[in-house]
């Protein structure tokens, strides 16, 4: 081990420390928004799980675009580098809070998410993780390499929440009208939280391979333009994979079935082959 090693282990010690104090802060934060509701550190000790999901996707969206500013390029002094690690890590736990705000009036609208994660609603914190798992995504591809900057990770978290609810509002008018989603995720059905969250987690990945493939546009409007063909090219992909995953690799179920009776396993599997598929087809638009 060279001296050049050690010097950069210290450096990713103190990077990760900067992490660590800013997902403290947030998990404090949070706790005193909360309070109202519910005394955060006696829902944990008593098992609350859905408020330990709900604090695990912050912590992991946290330090996945925290992991953006890390691998982008380097800036002239391990000070400068410090300083924007430290700039872009609270840029990040912001769009954590905006995130919440969205899922709680937008995306799941008519329910108190905080009230119903004091109650521990595991469905809304699944559907919360995947939000925030979400965000954290888009904040790594929009702050890392030549995407990077304050305004483009802004833009993108904005255009990113708002194809979020197009894509809940969609699914729901389109394939789900005979069954209220939000009403079932609300009443704790644990099958349909985590079929939304890996839902939106796989629309995250396919969001973020928009935002980091391809070179720079040369202006805003191309961007905007580019960004929409993806995410909408994206949705469609989404659901007609979904379809033939339903068919193949879930087939004791329906999806119907699985958001219906709640199975919960079927459920979990369907989730995490969606998000596979995601992966590949991100590579794809890259």
């Amino acid at each position: 081990m060279n001296g050049m090693n050690i010097e950069n282990y210290g450096y990713y010690i103190v990077f990760t420390l900067v992490y660590l104090s800013i997902a403290v802060g947030v998990k404090h934060f949070l706790g005193f928004k909360n309070r109202r509701y519910f005394n955060a550190e006696h829902e944990i000790s008593n098992g609350n799980l859905a408020l330990a999901i709900r604090r695990g996707g912050i912590q992991f969206g946290l330090a996945i675009a925290m992991v953006g500013v890390l691998s982008g390029q380097s800036e002239e002094s391990f000070k400068a580098d410090l300083l924007a690690t430290i700039f872009y890590g609270l840029v990040a736990a912001c769009f954590m809070f905006f995130s919440l705000i969205v899922t709680d009036r937008l995306v799941l609208p008519g329910v108190n998410n905080s009230e119903e994660i004091g109650k521990g609603n595991l469905a809304i914190g699944c559907v919360e993780f995947g939000t925030l798992v979400m965000t954290g995504i888009l904040a790594y591809a929009s702050i890392h390499g030549d995407q990077g900057g304050f305004l483009e990770a802004v833009a993108y978290f904005v255009a990113g929440q708002v194809m979020l609810i197009l894509l809940v509002m969609v699914y729901q008018k389109l394939f789900l009208a005979r069954l209220n989603l939000v009403q079932k995720i609300q009443e704790g059905n644990v099958a349909a939280g985590i079929y939304l969250g890996g839902k939106v987690i796989a629309y995250g990945l396919i969001l973020q391979s928009a935002i980091s493939g391809g070179e720079i546009p040369e202006s805003f409007g191309s961007a905007v333009m580019e960004f929409a063909v993806t995410a909408l090219s994206g949705m469609i992909l989404l659901y007609l994979f979904e379809y033939i995953m339903d068919l193949v690799i879930v087939t004791t179920s329906t999806v119907k079935d699985i958001l219906e009776r709640d199975q919960v396993v079927q459920s979990i599997q369907l989730a995490l082959s969606r998000i596979g598929v995601a992966l590949i087809l991100g590579v794809a638009i890259l």
